[in-house]
């Protein structure tokens, strides 16, 4: 479990932890596509599952299977 206060990238969030949006880090293409699927800061994200390499979320009413090396760019709290 992570403290409050503390960062940390969407990858190491583990299943079942709601988590907000603190800021999309990467190239602007890949910051705009997570912007636009709802990872902007401040949104709420509900890690459904996390396997290896694919992490299951649910943003903003939307579910969205997403590679855990994308998901090392949201950081969160």
């Amino acid at each position: 479990m992570h403290k409050m206060g503390q960062t940390l990238p969407l990858s190491l969030v583990r299943a079942g932890e709601t988590v907000t949006v603190c800021r999309v880090r990467g190239n602007e293409d890949m910051k705009r596509h997570l912007q636009e699927i709802g990872f902007v800061d401040g949104a709420e994200v509900h890690v459904v599952s996390s396997s290896g390499s694919n992490i299951i979320v649910l943003v903003k009413g939307a579910r969205f299977g997403i590679d855990a090396k994308v998901a090392q760019h949201i950081m969160a709290a």
